[in-house]
């Protein structure tokens, strides 16, 4: 008798008019701009497609640099100035890297185009 109770109080809490928390009849949202506001449900996806595509180029530009980072590591080892002080044992933790054009130059543009994907990103998905 107690469950049918609460079963009855349940039914009608869900039947009081709350509004739903999610509204699958709104595709009004703007993108960027007001010009890229998808108004029908075939533009909504393709809006969401896209981010999704672009979610996952950011992702494995991310990658690449982070492989590019230990490949240049290790290519340019043997160049990076020991400063050692006057000790006979040099530990490589001190390595000062010399700044070269055909790794930094690269590296920068990537990692300029790596935080402008991510800041369009946090822009629309916060």
């Amino acid at each position: 008798m107690a469950s049918g109770s609460m079963d009855s109080s349940a039914s009608s809490g869900m039947s009081s008019g709350m509004p739903a928390s999610f509204n699958v009849n709104n595709f009004a949202t703007t993108l960027y701009s007001t010009d890229w506001m998808p108004t029908t449900p075939a533009g909504y996806a393709g809006s969401w497609l896209f981010l999704f595509f672009l979610a996952f180029f950011w992702r494995a530009l991310t990658v690449t640099l982070s492989k590019l980072d230990a490949y240049w590591a290790r290519k340019h080892e043997a160049y990076s100035i020991l400063v050692d002080g006057g000790k006979e044992r040099v530990d490589r933790k001190k390595a000062v890297e010399v700044w070269r054009t055909s790794v930094n130059l690269p590296r920068a543009v990537l990692a300029t185009v790596n935080q402008g994907i991510a800041y369009l990103l946090y822009v629309v998905l916060p």
